[in-house]
């Protein structure tokens, strides 16, 4: 079955970017000219996806409204319409936050018995030949069975803490567990979930039956964790790119650095900047 859905969470309240999230949303915060949410959206329909459905949640009405298409002479937004013109972009609620589980839950009447990709509306990817989304479709599409695959990244055994771990089975792609957020002592594998999923619609119906964690939060993790449980397979791959984080400041800013670096008459007026402030 074709990939022709993706499911795009943007509830969350973003409090790691405070204050300049207080009333703007975190998917809203322009990466140099371009708002991260759009990025996300880009590659989405870069990878062939005609149907997009975007989980928001309180003050996220500048979002909804940033994808409405009008009339304009500015070439950029020109470019933006056409984008816009090739995919149907709705929105659904989460109106009490309670992970990401529980957004992807919300989705369940969108999916409608499909395949869905999950991009998560506060990263995206830069030096992909292919775009991340599609590595993952290319690969679901030609799988004899159908399967969950998850884009994964490797991360150091402090970062991995903070993140989704995936273990697989010997030197194969094929997920024997995914653990959230491990304690380092737990650490045994380099591979983290980046953001990035093919999710098979047995995923919703495990998502329902998932219990809160420690944390209040009904995780996609578990819901994952409780398909391998049902021996219906997920295998992971190694995103071709880079991932780029906007969580923090400190990643926001080197997100903005890197993605306005991509234009070489910047790139070289940023290198001037910075060597000019080193040299002081």
């Amino acid at each position: 079955m074709k990939v022709r859905k993706a499911i795009i969470p943007a509830a969350g309240q973003g409090t790691r970017l405070l204050p300049a999230t207080k009333t703007q949303p975190k998917e809203m915060l322009p990466i140099y000219d371009t708002p991260v949410i759009q990025l996300v959206v880009e590659e989405a329909v870069k990878s062939g996806i005609t149907e997009i459905l975007i989980i928001t949640g309180e003050n996220k009405h500048s979002l909804e409204k940033h994808f409405d298409i009008i009339n304009t002479e500015n070439g950029k937004l020109k470019e933006f319409n056409k984008l816009l013109e090739k995919v149907d972009i709705t929105f659904k609620r989460q109106s009490n936050p309670r992970g990401l589980g529980d957004a992807i839950l919300r989705a369940k009447n969108f999916a409608h018995g499909e395949p869905c990709a999950i991009l998560l509306g506060d990263d995206f990817y830069l030096n992909c030949e292919t775009p991340a989304t599609k590595q993952l479709i290319d690969i679901y599409e030609n799988l004899e069975y159908p399967a969950t695959i998850v884009g994964v990244e490797i991360l150091s055994k402090e970062k991995m803490t903070k993140k989704g771990m995936v273990i697989v089975k010997g030197e194969s792609n094929e997920v024997e567990n995914i653990i959230e957020k491990p304690n380092i002592d737990s650490v045994v594998s380099d591979l983290a979930i980046s953001g990035r999923y093919i999710v098979a619609p047995e995923i919703f119906e495990k998502l329902e039956k998932v219990t809160e964690s420690s944390r209040g939060e009904i995780e996609l993790t578990d819901g994952l964790a409780d398909l391998l449980k049902d021996n219906l397979k997920i295998y992971s791959h190694l995103i071709n790119g880079t991932r780029i984080d906007v969580g923090n400041p400190t990643e926001y800013l080197i997100a903005n650095l890197k993605y306005a670096m991509l234009d070489e008459s910047v790139k070289k007026e940023v290198i001037k900047v910075i060597k000019s402030e080193l040299d002081n």
